[in-house]
């Protein structure tokens, strides 16, 4: 049935309520990214201190400093992807440039009562970098993006008014253009809603996304050294994240009939998100033994308040029954760009870490390298959406999604260990690797992080430069959409991130 558009939009909620379960996840699931030193050593610093990385890892490693530090580590990084959809293969790529970190240690190495020595250090650390390219496609006869909105139109009982104007950029860019219409009983009178896809005789189906941007962390740390035994420390963090996603989502007839109404549609969506917060984090380190040291450090969850930008269009081609037509949320809602803010609370993660100190036989007192590892905890599950206004609509919205968020993730475990080799000289021989277990509770989704690293460093009494190569292998799912009613399709992504980072430092 074809609908009667009013001229006059009336009652419009304009609702900008669009996360999905996976926009909290990129604010957990990772591998982080540190100084070169760190990086070299696979994240494993828990229980070693002396490196500014502490301030984001476990601050009483703060503790070790005796002299201030300061600190640079830029990077470059390239993007390999590779996308299995409903068994279509596909590739993408993608470069970036960034500074890593940047930081600066205050120390003070004089003895003041049980206190060895004090340190205070202020650093910038870009912990995730969201720079990827995602694009993948194949023909599907399950199920249709369209179903989306048909969900939620059915699910809201919306009128046609409401489904007019209430979804701009979603479910009423779908009426708008026919791609989701009306259906009536004999008497005329509207019973539901259908969308045009021919899903029987199948639609092939494209997703692109370019995103950008990044996690990065500001850190007021403090650490203290009690008789070179027992180390303490806690930091402030300010998250501040600047994530950009654009967004080219299709579906067109898989068959040559130009007499089912469907051609294909077009959806388009510019995404911005802006997020400040705060944060802390709290860790000692105790050394039993000279060549034995044990770390814990807890990261409580960090409240980040976030202001998205979302727009919206979709072209759809309906052939015969309403030809090609074109709505976008810019024309509904006076040219802007639809803001939506909330607020998010991440993953409490506990790190339980250890550091074996070795020497050469003739040598015992000095020594030789170390190996050292971490253990992390993280719950996924525990990523909390609040709404920043409360009305009950907000509230309900939100509540839904964190229970959600619930059902689909769980608390999981990550393992780091790395080792630091002196050679003859200055010189030093770095090597490690990390593992980020899968976050969903879904055990067909096979998802992980997985790090290899290696590196070396120079070091003389007031000047140090690291070199370092870490090349990280994620295998995730990557969702075009999410029904309720059906099981869901995804594709199988793995990718390869190269970085290459390289650390100058200064002592003073």
């Amino acid at each position: 049935m074809k609908k009667i558009f009013l001229l006059i939009l009336l009652g419009s909620s304009l609702s900008m309520y669009a996360q999905d379960p996976e926009d909290g996840l990129r604010l957990s699931w990772f591998a982080p990214s540190g100084t070169a030193r760190s990086n070299a050593l696979g994240g494993a610093m828990g229980s070693l201190g002396g490196d500014l990385s502490s301030n984001h890892i476990n601050p009483a490693g703060l503790g070790f400093y005796k002299s201030g530090e300061l600190l640079l580590t830029p990077k470059f990084s390239t993007q390999s992807n590779t996308f299995n959809y409903l068994g279509n293969s596909s590739t993408s790529n993608a470069n970036k440039f960034d500074f890593g970190s940047i930081g600066i240690v205050f120390a003070d190495g004089l003895k003041k009562r049980n206190w060895t020595s004090t340190s205070f250090s202020i650093s910038f650390n870009q912990i995730a970098d969201y720079n990827n390219h995602f694009s993948f496609s194949g023909k599907n006869n399950f199920s249709s993006y369209s179903e989306k909105y048909l969900e939620e139109l059915v699910h809201d009982r919306a009128d046609t008014n409401a489904a007019l104007n209430n979804y701009i950029f979603g479910s009423s860019l779908a009426f708008r253009t026919y791609l989701v219409d009306t259906t009536a009983a004999a008497n005329g009178a509207v019973t539901g809603y259908q969308s045009l896809v021919p899903l029987s005789t199948g639609i092939n189906q494209m997703y692109d996304a370019q995103t950008s941007g990044s996690y990065n962390e500001l850190a007021f740390g403090w650490g203290g050294n009690v008789e070179d035994k027992l180390y303490l420390g806690a930091s402030i963090i300010m998250p501040m994240i600047n994530y950009n996603r654009m967004t080219t989502y299709s579906e067109t007839d898989a068959t040559n009939n130009t007499n089912n109404d469907f051609g294909g549609f077009v959806f388009n969506e510019n995404f911005s998100s802006r997020g400040w917060g705060l944060g802390a984090k709290f860790g000692v380190i105790y050394k039993p033994q000279s060549f034995l040291r044990l770390g814990f450090a807890l990261q409580t969850p960090q409240l980040i308040s976030f202001r998205d930008n979302i727009s919206s269009d979709m072209t759809t081609n309906t052939e015969a029954y309403a030809g090609t037509q074109y709505a976008s949320s810019n024309d509904l809602n006076e040219g802007y760009a639809g803001i939506r803010e909330y607020t998010v609370a991440t993953p409490t993660k506990a790190t339980f870490s250890t550091s074996y100190f070795f020497a050469a036989p003739n040598k015992p007192t000095q020594p030789l390298g170390f190996i050292s590892a971490d253990l992390e905890f993280v719950n996924y599950a525990g990523t909390h959406y609040y709404a920043n206004t409360y009305d009950q609509a907000s509230s309900d919205y939100y509540n839904n999604l964190n229970a959600t968020i619930r059902s689909i993730y769980k608390n999981n475990v990550n393992f780091k260990i790395g080792s630091e080799l002196k050679l003859n000289g200055n010189w030093m021989l770095r090597a490690g690797t990390a593992y980020y277990g899968s976050p969903y509770k879904d055990e067909t989704i096979k998802a992980s992080h997985w790090t290899v690293s290696g590196g070396v460093g120079y070091r003389t009494n007031r000047h140090f430069i690291d070199f370092t190569i870490v090349n990280t292998s994620t295998k995730d799912a990557i969702f075009p959409y999410r029904l309720s009613d059906k099981p869901n399709t995804y594709a199988s992504y793995t990718g390869n991130r190269l970085v290459f980072n390289i650390g100058y430092g200064i002592r003073f």
